[in-house]
Protein backbone atom coordinates (compact mmCIF):
# COMPACT_ATOMS: atom_id res chain seq x y z
CA UNK A 1 0.00 0.00 0.00
CA UNK A 2 1.03 3.48 -0.46
CA UNK A 3 2.89 5.09 2.55
CA UNK A 4 1.18 9.01 2.92
CA UNK A 5 2.74 11.91 4.82
CA UNK A 6 1.42 13.11 7.54
CA UNK A 7 0.57 16.74 9.06
CA UNK A 8 -1.38 17.72 12.12
CA UNK A 9 -2.15 20.91 12.98
CA UNK A 10 -3.43 21.72 16.34
CA UNK A 11 -4.91 25.09 17.14
CA UNK A 12 -4.10 25.55 21.04
CA UNK A 13 -7.60 26.13 22.81
CA UNK A 14 -9.33 25.91 19.34
CA UNK A 15 -12.96 25.07 20.73
CA UNK A 16 -15.19 27.29 22.19
CA UNK A 17 -19.07 27.94 23.23
CA UNK A 18 -21.61 30.43 21.60
CA UNK A 19 -20.08 33.84 21.91
CA UNK A 20 -21.44 37.28 23.08
CA UNK A 21 -19.50 39.25 20.89
CA UNK A 22 -20.58 36.49 18.21
CA UNK A 23 -24.28 36.35 18.63
CA UNK A 24 -23.94 33.03 19.94
CA UNK A 25 -21.76 31.53 17.37
CA UNK A 26 -18.85 30.50 17.97
CA UNK A 27 -15.26 31.67 16.66
CA UNK A 28 -15.23 28.38 14.46
CA UNK A 29 -18.97 28.99 12.73
CA UNK A 30 -18.21 32.67 12.25
CA UNK A 31 -15.03 31.93 10.84
CA UNK A 32 -14.71 32.20 6.89
CA UNK A 33 -12.81 28.49 6.11
CA UNK A 34 -13.27 28.15 2.73
CA UNK A 35 -10.22 25.79 2.70
CA UNK A 36 -11.22 23.50 5.30
CA UNK A 37 -14.64 23.56 4.32
CA UNK A 38 -13.24 22.20 0.75
CA UNK A 39 -11.28 19.41 2.69
CA UNK A 40 -14.39 18.45 4.44
CA UNK A 41 -15.01 16.46 1.25
CA UNK A 42 -13.07 14.19 1.62
CA UNK A 43 -12.84 14.15 5.32
CA UNK A 44 -14.01 11.85 8.55
CA UNK A 45 -14.90 14.16 11.21
CA UNK A 46 -15.97 14.42 15.06
CA UNK A 47 -15.35 15.46 18.21
CA UNK A 48 -12.22 14.55 20.64
CA UNK A 49 -11.85 14.63 24.31
CA UNK A 50 -7.81 15.02 24.74
CA UNK A 51 -7.70 13.36 28.02
CA UNK A 52 -11.11 11.98 28.76
CA UNK A 53 -14.72 13.12 28.83
CA UNK A 54 -15.49 15.85 31.51
CA UNK A 55 -11.23 16.28 32.61
CA UNK A 56 -10.33 20.09 31.88
CA UNK A 57 -6.82 19.49 29.94
CA UNK A 58 -3.87 21.21 29.91
CA UNK A 59 -1.92 21.81 26.65
CA UNK A 60 0.69 19.78 28.21
CA UNK A 61 -1.32 16.60 29.63
CA UNK A 62 -3.35 17.18 25.93
CA UNK A 63 0.10 16.95 23.47
CA UNK A 64 1.56 14.29 25.58
CA UNK A 65 -1.87 12.57 24.84
CA UNK A 66 -2.06 13.53 21.16
CA UNK A 67 1.11 12.17 20.19
CA UNK A 68 0.35 8.70 21.52
CA UNK A 69 1.74 8.92 25.53
CA UNK A 70 -0.70 8.47 28.07
CA UNK A 71 -0.24 11.76 30.64
CA UNK A 72 -1.49 9.24 33.27
CA UNK A 73 1.48 7.82 33.24
CA UNK A 74 4.32 10.30 31.69
CA UNK A 75 3.44 13.62 32.97
CA UNK A 76 5.37 15.04 35.76
CA UNK A 77 4.96 18.83 35.08
CA UNK A 78 5.31 21.26 32.95
CA UNK A 79 7.87 23.70 34.78
CA UNK A 80 10.81 20.90 32.51
CA UNK A 81 9.20 21.28 29.43
CA UNK A 82 8.69 25.18 29.50
CA UNK A 83 12.65 25.58 30.24
CA UNK A 84 13.84 23.09 27.39
CA UNK A 85 11.95 24.97 25.28
CA UNK A 86 13.20 28.62 26.78
CA UNK A 87 16.61 27.47 26.19
CA UNK A 88 17.83 25.59 29.06
CA UNK A 89 19.84 22.94 29.57
CA UNK A 90 18.62 20.69 32.18
CA UNK A 91 20.87 18.59 34.64
CA UNK A 92 20.13 15.80 37.01
CA UNK A 93 18.36 17.23 39.76
CA UNK A 94 17.20 20.49 38.22
CA UNK A 95 13.72 21.54 39.35
CA UNK A 96 12.14 23.61 36.37
CA UNK A 97 8.93 26.40 36.52
CA UNK A 98 7.10 27.59 34.11
CA UNK A 99 5.99 31.39 34.90
CA UNK A 100 4.51 34.35 33.89
CA UNK A 101 5.75 38.18 33.91
CA UNK A 102 3.04 39.57 36.09
CA UNK A 103 2.24 43.01 37.52
CA UNK A 104 1.47 43.50 41.28
CA UNK A 105 0.77 46.29 43.79
CA UNK A 106 2.85 47.12 46.49
CA UNK A 107 1.07 44.22 48.88
CA UNK A 108 1.66 41.47 46.09
CA UNK A 109 -1.82 41.28 44.74
CA UNK A 110 -2.02 40.42 41.45
CA UNK A 111 -3.02 43.28 39.00
CA UNK A 112 -2.44 41.63 35.82
CA UNK A 113 -1.56 38.00 35.46
CA UNK A 114 0.23 38.49 32.32
CA UNK A 115 1.46 41.85 32.03
CA UNK A 116 0.02 43.23 29.25
CA UNK A 117 1.03 39.50 27.66
CA UNK A 118 3.24 41.37 24.97
CA UNK A 119 6.20 42.68 26.89
CA UNK A 120 9.26 43.78 24.49
CA UNK A 121 11.53 44.50 27.22
CA UNK A 122 11.07 40.98 28.20
CA UNK A 123 14.71 39.46 27.51
CA UNK A 124 16.09 42.73 28.96
CA UNK A 125 14.25 42.07 32.15
CA UNK A 126 15.68 38.26 32.27
CA UNK A 127 19.08 39.29 31.54
CA UNK A 128 18.35 41.67 34.87
CA UNK A 129 17.31 38.75 36.97
CA UNK A 130 19.88 36.62 36.22
CA UNK A 131 22.49 39.36 36.89
CA UNK A 132 21.06 40.71 39.97
CA UNK A 133 19.75 37.05 41.71
CA UNK A 134 22.24 34.36 40.68
CA UNK A 135 21.89 32.55 43.65
CA UNK A 136 19.33 31.18 47.12
CA UNK A 137 21.23 29.73 49.72
CA UNK A 138 23.81 28.18 47.68
CA UNK A 139 21.16 27.19 44.70
CA UNK A 140 21.74 28.65 41.32
CA UNK A 141 18.52 30.48 39.93
CA UNK A 142 18.43 30.88 35.56
CA UNK A 143 15.55 32.61 34.22
CA UNK A 144 15.03 32.10 30.73
CA UNK A 145 12.59 34.18 28.43
CA UNK A 146 9.84 32.01 26.50
CA UNK A 147 7.83 33.82 24.31
CA UNK A 148 5.69 36.93 25.31
CA UNK A 149 5.16 37.12 29.35
CA UNK A 150 6.67 33.72 29.74
CA UNK A 151 9.71 32.82 31.61
CA UNK A 152 11.17 30.11 32.47
CA UNK A 153 12.85 29.76 35.78
CA UNK A 154 15.28 26.76 36.76
CA UNK A 155 16.93 25.99 40.28
CA UNK A 156 20.36 23.84 40.59
CA UNK A 157 21.48 22.89 43.68
CA UNK A 158 21.62 20.30 46.38
CA UNK A 159 18.59 18.92 48.15
CA UNK A 160 16.17 19.91 45.99
CA UNK A 161 12.58 18.78 45.46
CA UNK A 162 9.52 19.58 42.69
CA UNK A 163 7.15 18.63 45.55
CA UNK A 164 6.21 22.35 46.45
CA UNK A 165 3.25 24.50 45.35
CA UNK A 166 2.64 27.37 42.70
CA UNK A 167 2.83 30.89 43.95
CA UNK A 168 0.47 31.77 40.99
CA UNK A 169 -2.63 32.17 41.99
CA UNK A 170 -4.13 32.09 38.63
CA UNK A 171 -6.64 34.81 39.18
CA UNK A 172 -6.25 38.66 39.46
CA UNK A 173 -6.98 40.76 42.70
CA UNK A 174 -5.21 37.61 44.78
CA UNK A 175 -1.82 37.96 46.71
CA UNK A 176 0.63 35.64 44.97
CA UNK A 177 0.91 32.72 47.01
CA UNK A 178 3.51 31.47 49.44
CA UNK A 179 4.92 27.79 48.36
CA UNK A 180 4.69 25.29 50.84
CA UNK A 181 6.15 21.58 50.51
CA UNK A 182 3.51 19.03 49.12
CA UNK A 183 5.26 15.93 50.56
CA UNK A 184 6.86 15.81 54.15
CA UNK A 185 10.45 15.65 53.07
CA UNK A 186 13.16 18.20 54.02
CA UNK A 187 13.87 18.52 50.23
CA UNK A 188 10.43 19.83 49.53
CA UNK A 189 10.75 22.09 52.60
CA UNK A 190 13.74 23.77 51.59
CA UNK A 191 12.82 24.25 47.62
CA UNK A 192 9.48 25.92 48.75
CA UNK A 193 11.55 27.91 51.24
CA UNK A 194 14.35 28.97 48.38
CA UNK A 195 11.19 29.87 46.26
CA UNK A 196 9.42 32.21 48.76
CA UNK A 197 12.79 33.95 49.23
CA UNK A 198 12.58 34.23 45.51
CA UNK A 199 9.80 35.78 45.06
CA UNK A 200 10.65 38.72 47.49
CA UNK A 201 13.99 38.99 45.83
CA UNK A 202 12.29 39.11 42.08
CA UNK A 203 10.18 41.76 43.48
CA UNK A 204 12.60 43.92 44.67
CA UNK A 205 14.89 43.46 41.28
CA UNK A 206 12.10 44.09 38.87
CA UNK A 207 9.72 46.78 40.61
CA UNK A 208 13.08 48.98 40.77
CA UNK A 209 14.00 48.36 37.16
CA UNK A 210 14.76 51.42 35.01
CA UNK A 211 12.90 49.31 32.32
CA UNK A 212 9.63 48.86 34.30
CA UNK A 213 9.77 52.88 35.26
CA UNK A 214 9.69 53.52 31.76
CA UNK A 215 6.92 51.20 30.66
CA UNK A 216 4.88 52.87 33.57
CA UNK A 217 5.55 56.18 32.10
CA UNK A 218 4.53 55.00 28.71
CA UNK A 219 1.09 53.74 30.64
CA UNK A 220 2.09 50.35 30.85
CA UNK A 221 1.61 47.85 33.18
CA UNK A 222 4.92 47.16 34.77
CA UNK A 223 6.52 43.39 34.93
CA UNK A 224 7.56 43.37 38.36
CA UNK A 225 6.82 39.78 39.43
CA UNK A 226 7.12 36.44 37.87
CA UNK A 227 4.79 34.03 38.99
CA UNK A 228 5.55 30.42 38.94
CA UNK A 229 4.12 26.88 38.89
CA UNK A 230 4.36 23.45 37.45
CA UNK A 231 7.47 22.60 39.00
CA UNK A 232 9.34 18.98 37.51
CA UNK A 233 12.49 17.84 37.45
CA UNK A 234 13.42 16.54 33.78
CA UNK A 235 13.06 12.80 33.33
CA UNK A 236 13.32 11.66 29.66
CA UNK A 237 10.00 10.61 27.23
CA UNK A 238 9.88 7.71 24.81
CA UNK A 239 11.24 8.95 21.32
CA UNK A 240 8.63 9.46 18.45
CA UNK A 241 9.99 7.87 15.80
CA UNK A 242 10.98 5.17 17.98
CA UNK A 243 7.06 4.28 18.70
CA UNK A 244 5.94 5.37 15.22
CA UNK A 245 8.74 4.78 13.03
CA UNK A 246 8.04 8.43 11.68
CA UNK A 247 11.12 10.71 11.20
CA UNK A 248 8.91 13.99 12.72
CA UNK A 249 9.62 17.67 12.64
CA UNK A 250 7.41 20.37 14.61
CA UNK A 251 7.12 24.57 13.96
CA UNK A 252 6.13 26.22 17.06
CA UNK A 253 7.29 29.30 18.41
CA UNK A 254 5.82 28.01 22.15
CA UNK A 255 8.22 27.45 24.97
CA UNK A 256 5.97 24.70 26.09
CA UNK A 257 5.49 22.72 23.00
CA UNK A 258 8.97 23.19 21.84
CA UNK A 259 10.38 21.36 25.14
CA UNK A 260 8.03 18.65 24.60
CA UNK A 261 8.67 18.16 21.13
CA UNK A 262 12.86 18.27 21.41
CA UNK A 263 12.06 15.42 24.53
CA UNK A 264 10.56 13.02 22.32
CA UNK A 265 12.91 13.40 19.54
CA UNK A 266 11.22 15.65 16.86
CA UNK A 267 13.39 18.42 14.94
CA UNK A 268 11.69 22.11 16.16
CA UNK A 269 11.90 25.06 13.73
CA UNK A 270 10.87 28.28 14.98
CA UNK A 271 10.22 30.40 11.73
CA UNK A 272 11.69 33.96 11.52
CA UNK A 273 8.08 35.79 12.52
CA UNK A 274 6.14 32.90 14.58
CA UNK A 275 6.04 34.45 17.65
CA UNK A 276 3.84 32.44 19.91
CA UNK A 277 0.70 35.05 19.53
CA UNK A 278 -1.92 36.42 18.08
CA UNK A 279 0.71 38.18 15.41
CA UNK A 280 2.50 35.13 14.38
CA UNK A 281 3.15 34.71 10.49
CA UNK A 282 1.09 31.57 9.49
CA UNK A 283 2.16 31.94 6.14
CA UNK A 284 5.93 31.81 7.22
CA UNK A 285 4.98 28.35 9.34
CA UNK A 286 3.40 26.99 6.20
CA UNK A 287 6.47 27.74 4.38
CA UNK A 288 8.71 25.81 6.76
CA UNK A 289 6.00 22.80 6.98
CA UNK A 290 6.18 22.49 3.21
CA UNK A 291 9.83 22.43 3.46
CA UNK A 292 10.29 19.90 5.99
CA UNK A 293 7.97 17.67 4.74
CA UNK A 294 10.30 16.99 1.46
CA UNK A 295 12.38 15.63 4.17
CA UNK A 296 10.34 14.39 7.12
CA UNK A 297 6.87 11.53 7.39
CA UNK A 298 5.41 13.69 10.00
CA UNK A 299 5.08 17.34 10.23
CA UNK A 300 3.42 18.84 13.53
CA UNK A 301 2.20 22.34 13.59
CA UNK A 302 1.12 24.37 16.95
CA UNK A 303 -0.55 27.30 16.67
CA UNK A 304 -1.08 29.38 20.26
CA UNK A 305 -2.99 32.58 18.81
CA UNK A 306 -6.40 30.91 19.29
CA UNK A 307 -5.82 30.08 22.64
CA UNK A 308 -4.33 33.52 23.34
CA UNK A 309 -7.31 35.27 22.10
CA UNK A 310 -9.42 33.07 24.09
CA UNK A 311 -7.47 33.92 27.13
CA UNK A 312 -8.14 37.81 26.32
CA UNK A 313 -11.72 37.59 25.76
CA UNK A 314 -10.94 38.70 22.17
CA UNK A 315 -13.54 36.50 19.84
CA UNK A 316 -12.85 38.79 17.02
CA UNK A 317 -8.84 37.98 17.12
CA UNK A 318 -9.34 34.46 17.74
CA UNK A 319 -11.68 34.40 14.47
CA UNK A 320 -8.83 36.21 12.59
CA UNK A 321 -6.74 33.33 13.48
CA UNK A 322 -9.09 30.76 12.77
CA UNK A 323 -9.11 32.58 9.02
CA UNK A 324 -5.54 32.94 9.14
CA UNK A 325 -4.74 29.45 9.78
CA UNK A 326 -7.36 28.14 6.80
CA UNK A 327 -5.06 30.18 4.74
CA UNK A 328 -2.21 28.38 5.84
CA UNK A 329 -4.01 24.75 5.37
CA UNK A 330 -4.52 26.30 1.67
CA UNK A 331 -1.34 26.73 1.56
CA UNK A 332 0.37 23.72 2.29
CA UNK A 333 -2.50 21.21 0.37
CA UNK A 334 -1.52 23.62 -2.79
CA UNK A 335 1.89 21.71 -2.08
CA UNK A 336 1.01 18.90 -0.83
CA UNK A 337 -2.95 18.12 -1.15
CA UNK A 338 -2.61 14.29 -2.65
CA UNK A 339 0.73 12.93 -0.72
CA UNK A 340 -0.29 13.52 2.92
CA UNK A 341 -3.10 13.09 5.39
CA UNK A 342 -4.04 16.09 7.37
CA UNK A 343 -5.64 16.29 10.85
CA UNK A 344 -6.71 19.50 12.31
CA UNK A 345 -8.01 20.28 15.96
CA UNK A 346 -7.44 21.57 18.85
CA UNK A 347 -5.69 20.78 22.24
CA UNK A 348 -8.38 21.78 24.37
CA UNK A 349 -11.58 24.10 24.83
CA UNK A 350 -10.95 27.68 25.97
CA UNK A 351 -14.17 29.68 25.53
CA UNK A 352 -13.27 33.34 24.74
CA UNK A 353 -16.44 34.28 27.77
CA UNK A 354 -14.82 32.56 29.55
CA UNK A 355 -11.01 32.94 29.26
CA UNK A 356 -10.19 29.59 30.75
CA UNK A 357 -9.64 26.08 29.93
CA UNK A 358 -12.84 24.00 29.64
CA UNK A 359 -13.61 20.23 30.02
CA UNK A 360 -15.88 20.58 26.34
CA UNK A 361 -14.34 17.89 23.90
CA UNK A 362 -12.68 19.93 20.71
CA UNK A 363 -13.70 19.45 17.10
CA UNK A 364 -11.21 17.02 15.14
CA UNK A 365 -11.03 16.41 11.75
CA UNK A 366 -8.93 13.74 9.34
CA UNK A 367 -8.42 14.53 5.98
CA UNK A 368 -7.13 11.57 3.69
CA UNK A 369 -6.25 11.94 0.10
CA UNK A 370 -7.87 8.89 -1.31
CA UNK A 371 -11.54 7.90 -1.83
CA UNK A 372 -13.37 7.67 1.32
CA UNK A 373 -17.41 7.43 2.55
CA UNK A 374 -16.73 11.02 3.83
CA UNK A 375 -18.95 12.89 6.62
CA UNK A 376 -22.00 14.37 5.77
CA UNK A 377 -20.96 17.80 7.39
CA UNK A 378 -21.26 20.97 5.66
CA UNK A 379 -19.08 23.20 7.88
CA UNK A 380 -15.97 22.66 10.74
CA UNK A 381 -17.22 23.58 14.27
CA UNK A 382 -18.53 22.44 17.83
CA UNK A 383 -22.17 22.08 16.12
CA UNK A 384 -21.62 20.87 12.85
CA UNK A 385 -18.89 18.05 13.76
CA UNK A 386 -21.47 16.73 15.63
CA UNK A 387 -22.88 15.30 12.70
CA UNK A 388 -19.83 12.93 12.22
CA UNK A 389 -19.21 9.11 13.70
CA UNK A 390 -16.34 9.83 15.49
CA UNK A 391 -15.66 10.19 19.16
CA UNK A 392 -12.07 9.91 20.17
CA UNK A 393 -9.90 10.59 22.64
CA UNK A 394 -6.40 12.12 22.30
CA UNK A 395 -4.51 8.84 22.49
CA UNK A 396 -6.49 7.81 20.01
CA UNK A 397 -4.89 10.46 17.21
CA UNK A 398 -1.22 8.70 16.41
CA UNK A 399 -3.43 5.24 15.50
CA UNK A 400 -5.52 7.52 13.75
CA UNK A 401 -3.19 8.77 11.31
CA UNK A 402 -0.66 6.15 11.60
CA UNK A 403 -3.52 3.59 10.06
CA UNK A 404 -5.04 5.83 7.52
CA UNK A 405 -1.21 7.26 6.43
CA UNK A 406 -0.97 2.96 5.36
CA UNK A 407 2.17 3.14 8.18
CA UNK A 408 0.52 1.44 11.15
CA UNK A 409 2.17 -2.33 11.20
CA UNK A 410 -1.51 -5.35 11.30
CA UNK A 411 -2.42 -6.23 14.79
CA UNK A 412 -2.64 -10.02 14.88
CA UNK A 413 -2.39 -12.77 11.62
Amino acid sequence: MKEYKIVLIIADGLGDRPAKALNGKTPLEAADKPNIRELLKSSIVGLMDPIAPGIRAGSDTSHLAIFGLDPHKYYRGRGAFEAIGAGAVLEPGDVAFRGNFATVDENLIVKDRRAGRKIDEADDLVKELNEKIGEIDGVKVMFYHGTEHRVAVVLRGPNLSDKVSDTDPHEVGKKVLESSPTDSTPEAKRTAEILNKLTKKVYEVLSSSELNKKRTERGLPPANMVLVRGAAVFEGLPKFQEYTHLKAAAVSATALIKGLCKTIGMEVVTPPGATGGVDSDLNAKADAAIKLLKEYDFVFLHIKGTDAASHDGRADLKVNVIERIDRMIGKIMDHYGSEVVLAFTGDHTTPVDVKEHTSDPVPFMLYLPFPIVPDNVQDFNEREVRKGYLRIRGLDVTNLLLGYSNRMEKYGA
